[in-house]
């Protein structure tokens, strides 16, 4: 049980941080001091920051989802029934 846990805090620490890292490096599409436009004159970072945001919604809602199938969280749900 132990090892499970460590296994599955290791997993969401790397993806986490991994988001993290990815937007501090100065991709063009997350920061840019020149203005790039795309659709319709936005600039182009306000997109990267965008799909960003999405990956990152993404990633905390299948963190929810298996944090909930774990067993520490269903004996806790138990006891409050």
């Amino acid at each position: 049980m132990d090892e499970d846990r460590k296994k599955f805090e290791k997993k969401w620490f790397s993806i986490f941080l991994f988001l993290y890292l990815i937007i501090m490096i100065p991709f063009p599409f997350f920061y840019t001091k020149e203005y790039i436009p795309l659709v319709s004159g936005i600039p182009m970072f306000i997109f990267g920051w965008f799909v960003h945001t999405a990956i990152t919604f993404f990633f905390i809602y299948r963190f929810y989802q298996d944090s909930m199938k774990r067993a520490e969280f269903q004996d806790s749900a138990v006891e409050e029934e």
